[in-house]
C-alpha cells in the first residue's frame, strides 16, 4: 500500500513539474513576442525601406535552336536479357505436376473412403 501511495505521489510530482515548465515556456515565448514588436533604437522600420528597387536589365541568354535530326550513336544495341532459369517456377515442372496429381488422387481416395462408411 505504501508503494502505491509513493507511486501516485511521484506521478503527481512529475505532472506538477511538467505544468510549471509549460507555464514558463509559454511566458518566455510571450515575452519574446512582445519584445520583437517593440522597435529597438538604431533599427530601421519596414516602412522606411524602398519597396520597389530599381529594375536591372538582364542579358537574354543565347538560345541554341533544337536539332531537326536525332544524333547518330556509334554504340552497339543493348543485348536482350537472358531467359530466367526454370527453377524460378518449380510448380510448373513435370515432377511437381506428378506430385500434385498423386496428392489429389490420395485425397480423392480418402474422401471416397469417408463416404462409403455410411
Amino acid at each position: 500500500m505504501l508503494v502505491f501511495i509513493g507511486l501516485i505521489l511521484w506521478i503527481a510530482f512529475l505532472l506538477a513539474v511538467f505544468v510549471i515548465c509549460g507555464i514558463l515556456w509559454g511566458l518566455s515565448h510571450l515575452a519574446l513576442g512582445i519584445l520583437s514588436l517593440v522597435a529597438r533604437p538604431g533599427q530601421k522600420r519596414a516602412a522606411g525601406v524602398r519597396r520597389n528597387p530599381p529594375q536591372v536589365q538582364r542579358p537574354i541568354p543565347h538560345r541554341v535552336p533544337p536539332r531537326a535530326v536525332a544524333p547518330v550513336r556509334n554504340v552497339a544495341p543493348r543485348p536482350a536479357p537472358a531467359p530466367a532459369p526454370s527453377d524460378i517456377w518449380p510448380k510448373w515442372t513435370p515432377a511437381h505436376r506428378r506430385y500434385v496429381d498423386e496428392e489429389l488422387a490420395l485425397w480423392q481416395k480418402q474422401f471416397d473412403a469417408l463416404n462409403s462408411r455410411k
